[in-house]
């Protein structure tokens, strides 16, 4: 990846031209050297901001150059050769010997009227190195001499503007100051227009060429462009000068009709005698401009979706990208941003959104601001057609593509707006893309970095690519628990959770290894519960179990056979292997499920027979010794059994449990279960008991009775049986 910033300064090589101003700038050279004009010539240089004028002028002053110094002795080829230094230094090596001389005047570097035309004069003066005592210099000395004293009264509408000494100025009507410069130039000895016809007769004898270079006249102040196009109109007669001015017509128009001293446009062309057009550049070559320096810029990384890439660079970034400078900037900006968010955004919506901020700046902010609404981060309700009519780009300055962006970054927009933008993607792969439409990565965009609640896909993806990688998320959840900050949610670790099961979701990366580093860690990360209220409220016991069959449905059957074994043979995490093994059996049909579609289904119908068997005599063992009240839910692996089983059995266990006053005490604790609660009075867990919900298998009025009677010596017991009474209580409400 490139370390530095595409320059925005003109091409002065060939080899450097992209868009064809050779040929533009080659017949401005040679216009510029053979015409011999007697009373001057003053050219324009026409184009939008940013279209390649300077280039073209400066690659146009190369070939002057070296048409000059080969004609001077100077070999053609070695000259060719030379970089843009070393040829300067040979132009000033031969500055006695030619005739030809080039003034650059820059007039953006000096500031208001009265600079710029003294400016304008020294530079002629300093840059043209003939004989200091000859007529050509004299001749200049003398005329920029009255400059100091005159220039800041002349320049508005005097000498400078129509060759002759002002009225208005004798008069006083531009102000004292004015008059007594008016004054005092009538009684020079020379007068100003007296050195103008020395200067013109000196250029005429000496037969020099003077090329006069003006850039950038639409960067100046209004009163500076008057002041610049009074002071050519003044001097665009002198012979064998010639002026090449560089500028937007559009702004230099607008320019001179502003403030009091409006002049009209037809006054430019009073001035100017050859107005030539800067050839537009070509979208082709804008394009492979573009693809050259973003491709220098993200280095191996490619669009996660090529179709939407190629819709996003047809109907959103090239109609905006029309100058050379328009891509410049884009690529520069693209360069600042992308180090810090390589992988953590999807790089599609990172050009477009980029592209927003740069040339639509409404509409990126109206983008800015509501993204909490469009991603659905903020649960606000709105109807999406009422909030679509909200969100139309009315004040874009390209408002067809400035939707098409809108669209093609937020489904929630195209399908409100009904167009043809909206790709269909599934929520979980707009997640394992980054991408700008999901709550979870959309700050990343905003804050051109990574949202420090969640892992970069670098950490994620060594993670699951980890030989070992037991030790290594165990370390991770570590870290996550010690750096969370308490009270805010998602918490880091249930953020982890959910970039582990969209990664896995898209790519095969579920290993029989990985699979066990998760079982290692998923009863500790189950009792964390890490409650998420949503629309849906999700815990750390759904993440895992997402984790494992998403990830499992992206592996070849060979691979699910191994995943298999080990949710059977692994001695952790039982809970979560139960909730998959089960799930998927009953999606068979087994132990009463309803068959489901083929792509529902992970493992094949036979090894997910016997594998659910297996789990169920597992958790029977678990109950019979006692360990089931080892896991975070007990009840859940109860209820697994009991699906998995018959009454009967359940009944019999039930029965023994009420003989044991430790067991009873436990599985009182255990039967609330827990509801989740959202209203006006915030959210909350409730826990809710229902007698009906074990008749058959549990004699709940002896479950009762034991705890009243042993609540009476225990305090325990006399805590669980009052839990129980409120949990049955609140279910009854």
């Amino acid at each position: 990846m490139t370390e530095r910033l595409f320059g925005d300064r003109p091409i002065s090589h060939p080899s450097e031209d992209a868009f064809g101003l050779s040929s533009f700038a080659e017949a401005l050279a040679n216009s510029l050297l053979q015409m011999s004009p007697k009373d001057g010539l003053v050219i324009s240089v026409e184009g939008p901001w940013g279209a390649g004028k300077s280039s073209a002028i400066a690659l146009a002053v190369r070939s002057i150059k070296l048409r000059v110094l080969s004609g001077a002795a100077e070999g053609r080829d070695d000259l060719e050769k030379l970089a843009e230094a070393g040829l300067d230094a040979k132009w000033a090596e031969k500055a006695r010997l030619r005739k030809t001389h080039i003034v650059r005047f820059n007039p953006w570097n000096f500031s208001g009227q009265e600079n710029l035309v003294r400016a304008f004069f020294s530079e002629l003066s300093a840059q043209i190195d003939v004989e200091p005592e000859g007529a050509l210099k004299k001749a200049m000395n003398t005329l920029a001499g009255y400059l100091p004293s005159v220039a800041g009264g002349l320049v508005a509408g005097g000498f400078l503007a129509t060759g002759n000494i002002p009225a208005a100025a004798a008069g006083g009507a531009v102000g004292k100051a004015a008059g007594e410069a008016a004054s005092k130039l009538i009684r020079s000895e020379s007068s100003l227009e007296g050195a103008k016809k020395k200067l013109a007769e000196a250029l005429r004898t000496a037969d020099q060429r003077i090329i006069i270079i003006i850039d950038d006249i639409d960067r100046l102040l209004p009163n500076e462009m008057r002041a610049i196009f009074s002071l050519v109109k003044s001097l665009g007669d002198l012979p064998n000068v010639l002026y090449v001015l560089s500028f937007d017509s559009e702004v230099v128009h607008l320019g001179l009709q502003q403030n009091a001293e409006r002049m009209d446009p037809a006054f430019l062309e009073k001035i100017v005698q050859v107005s030539l057009k800067l050839p537009p550049p070509w979208r082709e070559e804008l394009r492979q401009l573009f693809y050259t320096r973003v491709n220098a810029i993200i280095g191996d990384a490619v669009p996660a979706d090529q179709r939407r890439w190629e819709l996003a660079m047809r109907s959103v970034i090239d109609p905006y990208l029309e100058t050379p400078r328009d891509v410049t900037r884009l690529a520069n900006t693209l360069q600042v941003i992308w180090p810090n968010v390589a992988g953590d955004v999807d790089l599609t919506d990172l050009i477009v959104l980029t592209t927003l901020q740069l040339f639509d700046a409404g509409i990126y902010a109206l983008i800015r601001d509501e993204i909490e609404v469009i991603t659905h981060a903020d649960a606000r309700f709105e109807e999406d057609k009422a909030f679509g009519k909200r969100m139309e780009p009315v004040s874009a300055t390209k408002p067809d593509a400035a939707k098409d962006a809108m669209a093609l970054m937020f489904p929630r927009l195209a399908k409100a707006w009904n167009t043809y933008m909206a790709d269909g993607t599934y929520y979980i792969l707009q997640k394992e893309q980054r991408r700008i439409s999901t709550k979870e990565y959309h700050r990343n965009y905003f804050v051109f970095g990574r949202d420090t609640r969640m892992l970069s896909r670098s950490e994620v993806e060594r993670l699951l690519h980890a030989p070992k990688p037991a030790t290594l998320l165990k370390t991770t959840l570590k870290r996550l628990a010690k750096d969370d900050p308490n009270g805010r949610a998602p918490s880091r670790i249930a953020s982890l959770l959910d970039q582990i099961s969209t990664t896995l979701y898209a790519n095969p990366l579920l290993t029989p290894a990985l699979l066990k580093a998760i079982l290692d860690n998923s009863d500790e990360l189950i009792r964390r519960g890490d409650v998420v209220w949503e629309l849906f409220v999700t815990n750390n016991a759904e993440r895992l179990d997402r984790i494992v069959r998403l990830g499992t449905g992206k592996l070849n059957e060979s691979q699910r056979d191994e995943v298999l074994t080990t949710l059977v043979n692994y001695d952790a995490g039982l809970q979560i292997r139960t909730a998959v093994v089960e799930h998927d059996a009953r999606n068979h049909g087994f132990f009463g499920g309803e068959k489901k579609h083929e792509s529902d289904l992970i493992f094949a119908a036979d090894k997910i027979e016997a594998a659910a068997i297996a789990i169920r005599d597992e958790i029977a063992a678990a109950c019979n010794d006692g360990s089931v009240w080892n896991n975070p839910m007990p009840i859940r692996l109860i209820w697994a059994w009991r699906r998995m089983s018959d009454m009967e059995t359940l009944r019999r266990w039930f029965t023994k449990v009420l003989k044991s006053d430790e067991k009873t005490v436990m599985l009182a604790n255990e039967l609330p279960g827990r509801s989740y609660q959202s209203g006006g009075d915030g959210s909350r867990i409730v826990l809710t008991f229902s007698r009906q919900s074990y008749e058959g298998i549990l004699d709940v009025d002896a479950l009762f009775g034991r705890l009243e009677t042993l609540a009476r010596k225990n305090k325990k017991a006399s805590a669980a049986l009052a839990r129980l009474r409120a949990a049955e209580e609140a279910n009854n409400h």
